[in-house]
């Protein structure tokens, strides 16, 4: 990638953050707190959330293909699992670190040391161990 196009993904980017934002600000207070306590959560991780855009629970689907996890085991295991492990993901600040342990190592089960989703995953990892 050249640096102008490293520019121009990261303007897009930001382009993207402030639209998300004009859009949930547009809502009111109000109407935000409305939505919070609809999904089960604060107006900060609403906030948080919108703040990630679309993609913002991506790392913890690779981490999940890193441990041989599928989606569909998740939502067959407990409802509602899912969408707890792409909030807290969504919502980390240690996505750098993640990222670059996924690409460099994956295996490495260092992630457990920062990831606030390494209990649920793991034990995720003894069910399907045990069916």
């Amino acid at each position: 990638m050249t640096t102008s196009d490293a520019v121009g993904a990261l303007l897009h980017r930001v382009r993207d953050w402030w639209r998300r934002q004009g859009e949930l600000n547009a809502l009111g207070n109000n109407e935000i707190g409305r939505v919070a306590a609809e999904l089960g959560i604060t107006t900060d991780t609403l906030r948080d959330l919108v703040a990630g855009g679309p993609d913002a629970a991506n790392l913890l689907f690779e981490r999940m293909r890193a441990l041989g996890i599928s989606k569909a085991e998740v939502h067959k295991t407990a409802q509602g699992v899912m969408w707890d492990l792409e909030r807290t993901c969504a919502c980390c600040s240690k996505d750098g670190v993640c990222e670059k342990d996924l690409a460099r190592r994956p295996d490495d089960p260092v992630w457990k040391s920062y990831c606030p989703n390494a209990f649920t995953l793991d034990a995720l990892l003894k069910l399907n161990a045990r069916s």
